[in-house]
């Protein structure tokens, strides 16, 4: 990605700098949708979790969004192989980008990393028309399938496949 933007492979040191993009980004997409208690959890289970996942050679694939000029994560996305059993091969399980560099191309630079144009599902926050959008103009299209994530808040996700 040209520009004042870099996309690379997450790395196992980047666990505790995942942890708080993580949050960062749920607390500008979701604010107050989210109860506190969440984005504590969030906050405290975040550093061990990035870390496991990013040091087990068979887990998903993650991939960063950098600032060029900091180094400074700033949009991440996370793909996992799903097997047999679900509705596509792919789960894209997370794309975030920070507020800041919203319009600027990453977040569809980091979907074409994490899925390329494999068929691929994933969950969407069911207020987040903004994200609705953007997976539509890539293809994705809503299912009638809903579902509440009530350990992150009663969340409602609808879940879209292309």
């Amino acid at each position: 990605m040209a520009g004042p933007l870099h996309i690379r492979a997450a790395r196992p040191d980047d666990a505790a700098a995942l942890a708080v993009l993580h949050v960062r980004a749920w607390r500008e997409t979701y604010a107050e949708e989210v109860p506190e208690h969440v984005y504590a959890r969030m906050e405290e289970e975040g550093p061990d979790r990035w870390a496991r996942r990013l040091e087990d050679p068979d887990a998903s694939t993650t991939w960063v969004g950098t600032a060029r000029e900091t180094g400074e994560l700033v949009g991440f996305s996370r793909a996992e192989a799903t097997g047999t059993g679900e509705v596509r091969p792919l789960l894209l399980s997370g794309l975030y980008v920070l507020a800041r560099w919203h319009g600027q191309g990453l977040g569809q630079a980091l979907l074409e990393h994490a899925i390329g144009d494999a068929p691929a599902y994933l969950w969407v926050a069911e207020g987040n028309e903004r994200a609705q959008r953007f997976y539509e103009r890539n293809g994705f299209v809503l299912t009638d399938e809903r579902r509440v994530e009530e350990r992150f808040g009663g969340i409602a996700d609808l879940r879209m496949v292309r």
